[in-house]
């Protein structure tokens, strides 16, 4: 039993990406605390502090890597993130973030808009101008 167990915590670990923070080109994301990323990404803190809108961008909510980014980067659960959103949004105090479709088109998004501020595995971060 416990070479199973271990085999199994194995194959949990390597299934969990790290993720890394990206950002349009003037947003410093090395700046930003869990706590204020979770303001962030749950639509709760809608400016950065020159004024410029945040505009967030995510992978699907049912996505594996939107979900752990939730659970492991935020401290989140996803669905607590998704109920913020709906709330927001009913009660028109905010927008959902846009949902991207591909890690790749998180890339071109962010880079190209002002404000913005997504996520990416770190492995594609690292081969990549986000830092």
């Amino acid at each position: 039993m416990r070479r199973a167990t271990t085999w199994m915590w194995l194959i949990m670990a390597s299934c969990s990406a790290e993720a890394a923070i990206i950002s349009f080109d003037s947003v410093d994301t090395e700046a930003l605390s869990v706590p204020e990323l979770r303001l962030i990404f749950s639509r709760q803190k809608l400016f950065w502090p020159d004024g410029t809108p945040i505009r967030v961008f995510v992978l699907p909510p049912d996505s594996a890597f939107h979900k752990r980014f939730c659970t492991e980067t935020l401290e989140l659960l996803p669905y607590v993130l998704q109920r913020n959103w709906d709330r927001q949004v009913s009660s028109g105090t905010a927008d959902r973030p846009q949902i991207v479709s591909t890690i790749a088109e998180m890339e071109v998004k962010v880079r190209e808009t002002p404000g913005a501020i997504g996520y990416l595995p770190d492995e594609v971060a690292a081969r990549d101008e986000f830092k």
